[in-house]
């Protein structure tokens, strides 16, 4: 099919969903949910706007969006619409041709009976019973024909299926030298293993894939040996899985305790930046006291070189924790902002122009009528997008410069010490500091540039 997402309609679509929902008996035991509510909040999430680098806003009206994780249930439900409608209908004509009619969102596998005639009549009339929804159609070619992953042959009475690949397959797949936790490398390894075993029916297909396999993933710097023995030992593990997949067949009860011994026995999940060698051993104790542990990609050379995005103004940053400074005294204020910070400076100045008593600069800037704040030199401390963190940051720059359980107000302009923190951060509190101070430049003004700026002050009032 083409562009299958984009070619839903909505409107129709939002309605194959409310005819499911009237006729699912179940649905009053799952949920109190009315069905007009569940249209109503489906139709908010299909809401899509895209902004161009110049601010322009377009915003997507019908298909479904292209990323959003509901786009593909719904588009099912849309298709399995279509099919009854125009392909399982008893007043299809083509119906007795088709013996087998296998759908994968967008991929469909058809084994047809009647001529190529006939067939491409069907084709023909099949792209015009609704104008979004068009196909494109792929004959077999010795018996042959791709499917997803699969290449499936059509012997005289059965399908043989083995694993596919396009010609312009590159064979590469992540090096054994990347800076990637083994697991993650042995689990690409195991999988394309696992699905030789699965979609392989003759052995002879199934050896030559696997000897493909070792020869691919040996040029991409994985261990000879390591390789042989992780195929050697896939031999005993599908069987396994095999004999248990029988087991569930047979039993549906076992089926779901296996699933509940399946179940992770992690209690906490830690995230963590890998790192060689020391993410491994750190994985491996903390499993002792059942807390897992996932790696995250951390900054790499890619992110520090290549800057694709266009550059933007100083103050078009979020998630941000920044100091203000005073052009008249040594006093500093540390804050934090979810917002762009052009947005939280509008509202420190906002606050200034009101005197609100809840802002530590308006109150600073009242008790000290000719202090000015210093904008300009505004410093980023650090990012952070999680906001618990980024209070937590927020509290730990404070107590270092304030380790007091009162603000001192010849230190700092805040009115409070934010999120409370353990004390324990107490004793990095020499170590922030030099952090700090090469960050913040807290040199005290002179005599002559605080009278400077206090007649600067002056001739403004008087403008």
């Amino acid at each position: 099919m083409i562009a299958l997402y984009p070619s839903i309609p909505i409107e129709k679509a939002l309605e194959c969903v409310r005819e499911k929902l009237k006729n699912d008996d179940t649905l009053a035991d799952r949920t109190d949910w009315r069905v007009d509510d569940i249209i109503q909040l489906l139709s908010i999430c299909l809401e899509t706007h895209f902004k161009t680098i110049d601010g322009r806003i377009f915003t997507q009206i019908d298909g479904t969006p292209i990323g959003k994780s509901i786009s593909g249930p719904l588009a099912d439900i849309y298709m399995i619409w279509f099919e009854e409608q125009h392909i399982f209908n008893e007043n299809n004509e083509f119906r007795p041709f088709i013996k087998s009619w296998k759908r994968f969102r967008d991929d469909i596998h058809v084994i047809w009976s009647g001529g190529n005639e006939e067939l491409d009549r069907f084709f023909w009339q099949l792209n015009y019973k609704e104008q979004r929804i068009q196909f494109t159609i792929e004959r077999e070619s010795n018996y042959t024909l791709p499917f997803l992953d699969m290449s499936i042959k059509r012997a005289a009475d059965k399908l043989i299926t083995k694993v596919y690949r396009k010609d312009t397959h590159t064979q590469k797949y992540i090096h054994w030298r990347s800076n990637c936790s083994k697991n993650c490398k042995l689990g690409i390894l195991k999988g394309l293993i696992h699905r030789a075993h699965l979609l392989c029916d003759l052995k002879e297909d199934l050896l030559s894939e696997l000897n493909l396999l070792k020869d691919v993933f040996i040029s991409n710097g994985y261990p000879s040996k390591l390789v042989e023995r992780t195929m050697n030992n896939s031999w005993k593990e599908e069987l396994e899985k095999q004999l248990k997949a029988l087991i569930r067949e047979q039993n549906e009860e076992n089926m779901y305790a296996e699933q509940e011994e399946e179940k992770s026995s992690y209690y906490d999940t830690l995230h963590v930046p890998y790192i060689a060698g020391l993410s491994e051993q750190l994985a491996k104790d903390l499993k002792v006291i059942n807390v897992g542990v996932t790696f995250q990609r951390g900054r790499t050379v890619f992110d520090s070189i290549c800057k694709l995005k266009p550059s933007s103004h100083r103050d078009d940053k979020k998630n941000l924790i920044y100091c203000l400074g005073c052009k008249c005294c040594d006093q500093i204020y540390l804050g934090e902002t979810q917002q762009f910070f052009s947005s939280r400076k509008y509202q420190h100045e906002y606050a200034i122009k009101c005197k609100q008593s809840t802002n530590g600069l308006a109150q600073h800037l009242k008790q000290n009528k000719k202090h000015m704040i210093d904008w300009e030199n505004r410093v980023f401390l650090d990012f952070e997008p999680h906001w618990r963190k980024r209070k937590i940051k927020e509290a730990i720059f404070i107590d270092c410069l304030n380790p007091g359980n009162t603000i001192s107000p010849n230190i700092l302009m805040n009115l409070e010490k934010g999120i409370e923190i353990a004390s324990c951060w107490k004793e990095f509190n020499p170590q922030i500091k030099k952090l700090l101070s090469k960050k913040i430049p807290r040199e005290k003004p002179t005599e002559k540039e605080n009278s400077n700026l206090q007649n600067e002050s002056t001739r403004a009032v008087h403008l």
